[in-house]
């Protein structure tokens, strides 16, 4: 009994947290967003940003586990983690104006 228990422990134990955080020097433009993704199978497929909305890029990705995601993975043995994506859109040139077509910053598939 002693050895299951300290075996369950030990498992536990060994769960971490998960933070990815990318920067550019592009200024920021706006308030962050945020989106919510998961990854299965232990990490085999994950979640991506791809925001069309920010038309020059992006200045700031952080990707990280909600609290409650350890739960999750958890009660699923390990199939499914929920992650939570936040971003900032990167100012454009300054030489842009409104009128200019400017590409989507995400090539369509």
């Amino acid at each position: 009994m002693k050895r299951l228990v300290l075996s369950v422990l030990v498992l536990t134990s060994l769960t971490g947290c998960f933070r990815m955080s990318v920067r550019s020097p592009a200024p920021r433009d706006g308030a962050p967003a945020g989106r919510m993704g998961a990854s299965f199978v232990g990490g085999l497929t994950t979640s991506d940003v791809a925001a069309g909305e920010c038309r020059h890029g992006l200045s700031r990705v952080d990707v990280y586990w909600p609290w409650w995601s350890p739960l999750v993975y958890a009660v699923t043995f390990g199939i499914v983690a929920p992650l939570r994506t936040e971003y900032v859109c990167a100012q454009g040139p300054e030489g842009v104006g409104g009128g200019e077509e400017v590409p989507a910053s995400v090539p369509g598939l």
